[in-house]
């Protein structure tokens, strides 16, 4: 007799299309990416290179007319990528782009709950690619920015073993390149993780003291004579479409620039509180992943200058909305949510902010430009609003739990609710 073979089911070749389709994208994207001008790239490159030559790092334009903004440390760090030519440095931080973004969502994964190997793997080549769309994630490859490196360092500190020896190293380092992840060192303190916020305010400090021994100029430059509140640095109108920030969604819509000074730190300083008390909120609750994602994305509202690469932790906020999409007492509520983070496509945020200069918008007036020209924004307030709901509502996460599963780290079982307490 001749062995009869199944035939696979229309949810497996289904399944097989959608992961197959969303693996093509990214490659494509990384492609794409990799014959990009990465002016971002080109900058590091420029300061690395001015470092090693002896020229100053901060008063003069290290690229035609494109200024280091980034602390000294940040420059010393960039030093080996000015050794190499543009071609070869773009195609390398592409590819490591490329195993940071599948790192992100493989992590983020593990730490939301178990997940049978053979999903797990799917999952993530689906989800990795899907990532590509997001105009965060795009223009970091682009642009050659460091961003996702940034949200590797901090969610590998945040969600890894309680015991583990580098705990806060992480988070110290990314917070010693750039100044938006010293709000982790926040967190960390509101969720009583003392020691490894002591850790990562001593990593910083350190990044510190390294770059006054082997830069001292531009050290003294950036930390003792203001270059780091220096904001017109980073664009010279703060009032630009593309300024991604609650700075910018002032200026943008009409408030005056004096009144913005005042204002926008005091609106700055309030959106922490909340941010920190609801991430404290979702750490007690057994959701750590919501917490820090809710920290990301804060960093970037209350920044000064925000670009939209600036907001890739969409990224790991994004795997959280489709693991909640699964909870049918909660999907209704980060729905709104959803559908704008899935909005966040290139090709709609170019309507109403084109990146050409001189462009004009296609999409200048109305709701649909205001939503358009601040989603970013509006992502952040809603995504602030349904925690809060979700919160009082006093729903409790849903723990999948699956024969031959991952663990959320080594040794340490998926929100793990006796160290969240600890904590």
């Amino acid at each position: 007799m001749k062995s009869q073979r199944s035939r696979p089911s229309a949810r497996a070749v289904g399944t097989s299309v959608l992961v197959g389709g969303f693996g093509v994208l990214g490659l494509v994207g990384a492609v794409l990416a990799g014959g990009a001008e990465a002016v971002d790239l080109q900058v590091y490159q420029a300061g690395g290179k001015a470092l090693l030559e002896g020229r100053d790092l901060y008063d003069l334009p290290v690229r035609q007319d494109f200024h280091f903004t980034y602390p000294p440390f940040a420059a010393l760090v960039f030093t080996p990528l000015s050794l190499l030519s543009a071609e070869t440095a773009r195609i390398l931080v592409v590819l490591a782009n490329t195993a940071l973004v599948v790192f992100i969502v493989a992590r983020t994964c593990r730490t939301l709950g178990t997940m049978e190997t053979r999903l797990f793997t799917l999952v993530v080549i689906t989800v990795s690619g899907a990532a590509m769309g997001l105009e965060s994630v795009h223009s970091n490859f682009t642009d050659g920015q460091i961003n996702l490196l940034l949200v590797a360092l901090v969610l590998a500190d945040l969600t890894a073993r309680r015991d583990h020896p580098a705990l806060g190293v992480g988070v110290g380092i990314a917070a010693g390149l750039k100044l938006t992840p010293l709000v982790f060192v926040a967190y960390l303190i509101v969720t009583r993780r003392y020691r490894q916020a002591a850790v990562a305010s001593a990593c910083a400090g350190g990044t510190v003291v390294v770059s006054f021994l082997l830069a001292p100029t531009a050290a003294a430059d950036y930390w003792l004579r203001g270059v780091f509140a220096d904001f017109d640095r980073i664009f010279a109108d703060p009032a630009s479409r593309h300024n991604q920030s609650l700075r910018g969604l002032l200026l943008k819509n009409g408030v005056p620039q004096d009144v913005t000074l005042w204002l926008w730190p005091v609106l700055a300083a309030a959106v922490v509180i909340v941010t920190l008390t609801l991430a404290a909120r979702a750490a007690r609750r057994g959701e750590p992943l919501l917490g820090v994602a809710l920290c990301g994305l804060c960093a970037a509202a209350v920044s000064p200058w925000s670009w939209g690469h600036h907001w890739v932790w969409l990224v790991p906020f994004g795997v959280f909305l489709l693991w909640v999409a699964g909870q049918p007492r909660r999907r209704l509520l980060w729905l709104p949510t959803t559908v704008l983070v899935v909005s966040s496509v290139p090709a709609l945020l170019s309507l109403a902010d084109p990146m050409e200069d001189g462009a004009v918008p296609a999409v200048a007036d109305g709701p649909l430009a205001f939503v358009l020209a601040n989603l970013y924004v509006i992502i952040f307030l809603t995504t602030l609003a349904a925690a809060a709901l979700d919160f009082r509502a006093g729903r409790a996460p849903c723990e999948p739990r699956e024969k031959g599963a991952r663990t959320a780290a080594p040794g340490v079982p998926p929100y793990d609710r006796s160290a969240s307490r600890q904590a």
